[in-house]
């Protein structure tokens, strides 16, 4: 009888510790194969006596490990240290600010576990689906967590360096639990694939509470075949520095016949840009810097209205070189409409 008793408890506390729901299945696959995949991104910082920056990677090549740009843009002697505790030295192959994502060559070791990008575009995601986060909080890990997509679209709060990630159209949110030492760390669906590469956590202290910020894997995929083939991004840029219409005095604006904040004015436009050679007009100023007279003002984009600077750069960055982009403008009391066409980014 105790023999029976004990062969009933063994096969109830088996039975207890497998996986039964279909979606528990799923999810438990997909963090036994992402985890040889994740590695931990470190390095030294360039300025003394600065606390050194702890993030999160990913292979998606036999050598090569995203992650994201801010991660690394004040590190040297980066290394990237994988899920068996093997640390192995890495440099810089390529980065792309406007999405914040950084490319590395991982030197030493082919990758365990490569992970693949999906080529689905952020709108087409459903919210709701599941979604599981692999990374390294606090340096710590790797730890995976669950939650949902939560939403799609543009991120409205202010972040600390506005001109990292300026060109993300629209970003994808969760729920999923993550903090410190996360930016980097792949969000992935049920069935395996990167839907985003994890950039912020907004809201609660820590990221406790907060929502993940992460940018498209549809994004990150493009950006990467473009690092590798050409060194630089090729999304469509203006070539012009610009200033949103509610950053300027309004006695300036009311003198041009503008009644509205929506929009933004050219201040200076960089030679041979797609912005010169389609005509659009920067900003006068004097020797000390100071406004003489507006350049145009961006209304729209293709036909959609601008709010500010930001919405101008994310909708141009939708385009690709050859692209014919058209853009309605206020210039000198009267609306007009001329059409740029998207050309390669010079290297900087």
């Amino acid at each position: 009888m105790r023999l029976l008793t004990l062969a009933l408890s063994l096969l109830l506390l088996a039975l207890a510790q497998r996986l039964v729901a279909p979606e528990e299945v799923a999810r438990s696959g997909v963090i036994g194969k992402a985890l040889p995949a994740v590695v931990r991104v470190q390095g030294t910082p360039l300025a003394p006596g600065e606390e050194g920056v702890v993030g999160t990677g990913f292979f998606v090549s036999p050598i090569r490990v995203v992650t994201n740009y801010h991660v690394v843009r004040d590190l040297v002697g980066l290394t990237v240290r994988l899920s068996d505790g093997r640390t192995f030295s890495a440099e810089r192959f390529a980065v792309d600010p406007g999405i914040d994502i950084a490319l590395l060559t991982v030197q030493g070791v082919q990758a365990p576990k490569v992970l693949t990008l999906s080529k689905t575009p952020a709108h087409q995601l459903p919210l709701g689906m599941g979604v599981v986060l692999v990374g390294l909080p606090y340096g710590q890990g790797p730890l995976a967590s669950y939650g949902i997509l939560s939403g799609v679209g543009p991120l409205e709060v202010p972040t600390p360096d506005p001109t990292v990630g300026a060109e993300v159209g629209e970003y994808l949110y969760t729920d999923a639990p993550l903090t410190v030492g996360n930016s980097g760390s792949p969000l992935l669906s049920l069935q395996g694939e990167v839907i985003g590469v994890v950039t912020d956590v907004i809201g609660g202290p820590a990221g406790v509470g907060g929502i993940g910020v992460a940018v498209p894997g549809e994004l990150v995929a493009q950006s990467i075949q473009d690092l590798e083939r050409f060194g630089i991004p090729q999304r469509g840029w203006l070539g012009a520095s610009l200033v949103s219409l509610d950053e300027l005095p309004p006695v300036l604006l009311r003198a041009v016949g503008l009644t509205t904040l929506q929009g933004a004015m050219v201040d200076k436009v960089e030679p041979g840009s797609p912005a010169a050679r389609a005509g659009v007009r920067g900003a006068q100023r004097d020797a000390q810097g100071r406004l003489l007279a507006l350049g145009d003002v961006i209304l729209a984009v293709q036909g959609q209205a601008v709010k500010d600077k930001a919405d101008v750069v994310r909708l141009i960055a939708r385009h690709r070189p050859g692209d014919r982009v058209r853009l309605e403008l206020w210039r000198e009391g009267r609306r007009l409409e001329v059409t740029l066409t998207m050309v390669a980014r010079p290297r900087r």
